[in-house]
């Protein structure tokens, strides 16, 4: 869930840097490259900082972040020590996404604190001190600076109820499923619309067998894309058979979707980040839209 997960095998290299480096995140400067670019960033190599700290660098706009709400984010990591970019998010199909909780206030205190109040469209500097290496077989590794941009603070989705799925379809807020003449989907996203705020099933054919519980197994055939860029990033229908799956052991949006559906339904999901990959795999990250056939349940 920590940025510096992402960054700690990202980052490396050996660019050099001035001997006299930066000494503080007040020497950070971020110059933003508008959306779906990552951002220029400078400071002094190397930086060294005495342990790991995060601190807004430029204040944002609107209502902070309170405990309890989630923060979508871009991000960009950097080696301290060389300067050299790894990761970066400013150009991925969605944000990734960060719970304010105290989960996050027992692991990381210092980027807790940075981000209690945070407001959307600050960019927060998280300076990362990894523990000195034990051995040969873990080798040490450098400091890290990740760049975080706020890009949006929302509450906890829910499971949207049938009448805020009805007034999105009717306004066509809602992706629309088709299919070619083997069966296999597609999807046209609403033109300039925003995904919903919250998990929306949208029932496209109901089955009448077994209903799901959230501790079912089921089998199911399903193709899923991102609503940034309508990218699929997942599909049984490619690989040509159904998937099983205990729905305990998936993402919430999938639990949570699926629960209460009889064996034979069709559906379409929208799936909020909150509730599917919040760090992102690949493809899947940010908000997502799945079709979903319920082939059994168990």
């Amino acid at each position: 869930m920590l940025p510096c997960a992402l960054l700690l095998t990202a980052c490396g290299g050996s660019d050099g840097g001035s001997s006299s480096g930066a000494t503080s995140l007040d020497d950070v400067k971020v110059t933003q490259a508008g959306e779906g670019k990552a951002p220029e960033v400078e400071f002094a190599t190397p930086l060294d900082l005495p342990e790991t700290t995060a601190k807004v660098i430029k204040e944002g706009e609107g209502e902070g972040a309170k405990d309890g709400q989630w923060i979508r984010y871009r991000m960009a990591g950097y080696d301290a020590t060389t300067g050299t970019r790894g990761v970066e998010t400013y150009t991925a199909a969605g944000a990734q996404t960060i719970p304010l909780d105290e989960s996050l206030k027992a692991g990381d205190p210092g980027l807790y604190s940075a981000l209690n109040g945070v407001k959307t469209g600050s960019d927060v500097a998280y300076y990362y001190k990894p523990e000195a290496a034990g051995n040969a077989s873990a080798p040490a590794q450098n400091p890290q600076l990740v760049i975080l941009t706020v890009e949006g603070i929302k509450d906890k989705a829910v499971k949207a109820d049938a009448a805020e799925v009805a007034a999105l379809d009717k306004a066509g807020k809602l992706p629309d499923i088709s299919f070619d003449s083997k069966g296999v989907p597609s999807v046209k996203i609403p033109e300039g619309n925003q995904a919903p705020g919250n998990l929306v099933v949208k029932v496209i054919e109901e089955g009448s067998g077994k209903a799901a519980t959230a501790e079912s197994t089921v089998k199911a055939r399903y193709t899923g894309w991102n609503w940034g860029k309508g990218a699929e990033f997942d599909s049984s229908f490619a690989r040509g058979e159904a998937a099983e799956f205990p729905l305990s052991g998936v993402i919430e949006g999938w639990t949570k979707g699926l629960t209460g559906l009889k064996k034979g339904s069709k559906v379409m999901l929208s799936i909020p980040a909150e509730m599917a990959y919040a760090s992102g795999q690949g493809e899947a990250v940010g908000d997502l839209i799945f079709y979903v056939e319920l082939v059994d349940v168990k």
